[in-house]
Parts: C-alpha cells; structure tokens; sequence
C-alpha cells in the first residue's frame, strides 16, 4: 500500500511516502492546483481502490471548491498508474470540513473532450455525501449526480 501526502504550494512535495521499492512509480496530484494538500491511499494490490482526501484552499466557497476539485479529478481519473483500480474514492474537505464525498467506479468513467469534466466525473460517481451549500451550487449549474 502507498500513502502519500502532497503540499501543493508552488512546487509539488511529497512527504508520508510509503513505496513498494519494486516500483518506483508515484500517483500526481498536480493537476489538483486549488487544493494545499492532497492524501493518496493507493490500496490497487490490496482491494483495488484508491482514496484522495483532497484539502481545498480556505479562500474558496464550498461550491467553488467541490466544482475545481470536480473538474480536476477528471484529469486525475486518466493516469495510467490508476489503472487497476476498481474504484477512486474522493474526499473534499474545506477549512477543515467534509463538504463533499463520492465514489467513482473505472468502469463507468468516459472521456469526452466537448462535455464538461465535472459533469463526466459525477456520471461515473455515486455521491455520498454533500453539504447543502454543495446541493445548492449542484443545482444551479444543473450538474447531475447518482446519490447513495
């Protein structure tokens, strides 16, 4: 099992790296740019998951906040290391608190370059949680989304 936490502030560092040292291949997390801290549990070899706790900057409004890691997460979804993964599991957390959380099955995940990515990501997703500032913003931007 690999667990890795990334601090996003101008240059990418890793730090609590537990590795296989039979590869040597990390999960990015850099396309994660308006978060300050990304923690990757990579549990492929064991269940086949991997779980992101994705920190979000406190500036940002929760519904903001659940759109770019949304967004974001569809590029996240595209890396080959992840490809053995049944399932992603996705955390966000802002100032402190859980404002969203949805599980995201592989086999469901398409890529289409002309929808919107939050929209793509949340297809192939079953939410399981949400703040009502979230619902609220979800709402408006007519995004569509499987509950639990």
């Amino acid at each position: 099992m690999v667990v890795l936490v990334e601090e996003i502030e101008g240059n990418n560092k890793l730090e609590g790296n537990e590795q296989d040292d039979s590869e040597n291949l990390v999960i990015d997390t850099s396309m994660y740019e308006y978060s300050k801290e990304v923690e990757v549990t990579d549990a492929i070899d064991i269940n086949e998951y991997v779980s992101l706790i994705i920190r979000m900057n406190d500036s940002l409004e929760e519904g903001m906040a659940f759109q770019h890691a949304s967004n974001q997460t569809y590029e996240f979804l595209q890396q080959d290391i992840i490809e053995g993964a049944e399932k992603v599991g996705i955390n966000i957390v802002l100032n402190n608190k859980k404002i969203a959380m949805y599980e995201i099955d592989l086999d469901e995940f398409n890529i289409v370059d002309d929808e919107p990515m939050a929209q793509l990501v949340l297809d192939a997703a079953v939410v399981k949680m949400m703040t009502p500032k979230v619902e609220e913003y979800v709402d408006i931007m007519e995004l569509k989304y499987n509950k639990k």
